[in-house]
């Protein structure tokens, strides 16, 4: 492991810190990552790009996650999640979809490794890992599936209370009568005491 560690050269990594979306729409991130070479120069760095330096050499490789369940994260079909710089020059470059069910602001985590050989010891990994900030702004689509949504389900609501008043009304009528007939019952009682102690008199 050491001396493999000593045998990586420098890299440096391009990626951009946010990204935007649309709810239901996919949007797609990528990063570079290339090995520096003494005799190339130093392209430019495109707005809103930003590099970061890292140690490369064998195979690389890189995750982009989210913790939140409303987002998903996929690499893109051609690309493999590892990938292998060989000498000083090379590029290897990774692509993700991103999507969101819900509106909102959420945080994607990029990490990457380099890896010793074919074995999943890491020779150098990023720290930390690097947070891309999410944006993901609502469709004329999704506000009108959230409002039938809600309609829906106000009408299911309307619906119950409607049942609840429905049986209330002879509810109640049931208890006023019980207690009518209740009443009834004792004042008849007590007429009857009330005669019999006449009655006795």
């Amino acid at each position: 492991m050491v001396d493999d560690r000593k045998q990586l050269f420098d890299g440096t990594l391009s990626y951009r810190t946010s990204l935007t979306a649309v709810v239901d729409d996919s949007a797609t991130y990528r990063i570079s990552l290339t090995a520096e070479a003494a005799s190339r120069t130093t392209a430019p760095v495109p707005p809103g790009v930003e590099t970061r330096q890292f140690q490369v050499g064998g195979v690389e490789g890189a995750a982009l996650s989210s913790t939140n369940r409303s987002v998903q994260v996929e690499l893109l079909a051609d690309n493999k999640t590892k990938q292998v710089i060989a000498e000083p020059g090379d590029t290897v470059n990774w692509q993700w979809t991103v999507s969101a069910s819900e509106p909102g602001d959420y945080e994607l985590v990029l990490v990457l490794t380099t890896y010793q050989g074919d074995s999943d010891r890491a020779l150098d990994t990023l720290t930390p890992p690097i947070t891309i900030d999410l944006t993901v702004s609502d469709s004329w689509s999704h506000r009108i599936d959230s409002m039938q949504t809600f309609l829906i389900t106000l009408g299911s609501v309307a619906a119950a209370l409607m049942a609840v008043f429905a049986f209330r009304a002879p509810l109640v009528d049931f208890i006023r009568n019980r207690r009518d007939s209740r009443r009834q019952q004792h004042r008849d009682q007590e007429d009857e005491r009330d005669g019999y102690r006449d009655g006795f008199l």
